[in-house]
């Protein structure tokens, strides 16, 4: 199951537009956060007023996104820096190719989208091959867009799909077996992001993520034992 995620929108007519674009192209979970539902929004989502009716509103964006299996969130800003390291977009069909179930897809304020810290939460950024001259498009035209490219997607599962609390348990172990061995300290930061990535866009099966946690936290323990026997902190 796919969500729409609209984060902090302010024009209540957007949010309709996009349910009634959802309803178009057979989405039904619509999650708001710091959005407000007026009578406008009803006039535009036209018959597709149920999505609203049934819209998850929640209170911490990180907090519900923790068990997802993938996180994508959407730009007009096709590369940017963020820290350290280049963060690139696929376009919405490269994203049809690694979509997974029980994923979610943020949409962003219509000023300035998501901020750099939202957009950290999550494993994919897709965005639209638009003209250079004119290239952000207004929020409800994108996601509609962007829902059509992923219409007709068969998103059940044969296995449990790991979520972003299981990537966040295996990347904390891989953080603390950087930390225990020679590992440059000023590239920990970047390479937990890099990771948190990667493996937020592998599509593991819980049973596989756990395995590898389950390695890597033994070769911990082992380290700190080595050390601990030669009296090494």
């Amino acid at each position: 199951m796919i969500d729409v995620v609209l984060v902090e929108l302010k024009i209540p007519e957007n949010i309709g537009f996009i349910a009634r674009a959802m309803k178009n192209f057979g989405f039904r979970n619509l999650v708001l956060y710091n959005c407000h539902v007026t009578r406008e929004s009803y006039i535009t989502a036209s018959h597709a007023r149920d999505i609203l009716d049934n819209a998850t509103v929640i209170d911490s964006l990180e907090e519900y996104l923790a068990g997802k299996s993938l996180v994508v969130a959407t730009t007009g800003i096709r590369s940017r820096n963020i820290g350290s390291y280049i963060r690139k977009a696929v376009t919405p069909g490269e994203l049809k190719k690694i979509i997974t179930g029980n994923s979610a897809i943020l949409f962003g304020r219509e000023d300035f989208g998501l901020l750099d810290e939202e957009i950290r939460l999550c494993n994919a950024v897709v965005s639209i091959p638009t003209s250079e001259e004119y290239p952000v498009m207004n929020v409800s035209h994108a996601a509609a867009v962007i829902l059509y490219e992923l219409s007709g997607i068969e998103a059940g599962q044969e296995f449990e799909p790991a979520t972003q609390k299981d990537v966040d348990i295996l990347v904390g172990y891989f953080r603390e077996l950087m930390n225990e061995v020679w590992y440059p300290k000023h590239r920990i930061d970047k390479s937990t992001v890099v990771l948190k990535r990667a493996f937020g866009r592998a599509g593991m099966s819980k049973y596989e993520l756990n395995h590898i946690s389950g390695i890597i936290r033994k070769t911990v323990l082992y380290i700190k034992h080595l050390k601990f026997r030669h009296g090494k902190k």
